[in-house]
């Protein structure tokens, strides 16, 4: 859990960061100025919020892990390329291990 509550700016800031992986353009979005100074405050906030982008990365791949394993096992199953069958097969077995 985070150690403090973040203020909406800096929920925006995560939100955009773990959405976009660019944490200029996740300061610019959730409201920083940007500035000259703009990319040492976004690898500041990234630095000062890292607990929450991982709690927030996590909370994101609980959510679609179902979603793409079902996608899987359906390209397996039904795809009409043997390549495409035999890669998703592939794919399957490795999250499996």
């Amino acid at each position: 859990m985070a150690k403090t509550e973040l203020t909406n700016q800096r929920q925006v800031f995560v939100e955009e960061y773990v959405r976009s992986g660019d944490h200029l353009e996740a300061a610019k979005k959730a409201g920083y100025k940007d500035t000259h100074t703009l990319r040492n405050q976004a690898c500041k906030l990234r630095r000062e919020c890292v607990e929450e982008i991982t709690e927030e990365l996590h909370r994101n791949f609980t959510e679609i892990a179902p979603r793409v394993l079902n996608i899987l096992t359906d390209l397996a199953e039904n795809a009409e390329s043997e390549s495409v069958r035999l890669g998703a097969t592939r794919d399957l077995l490795d999250r499996a291990s």
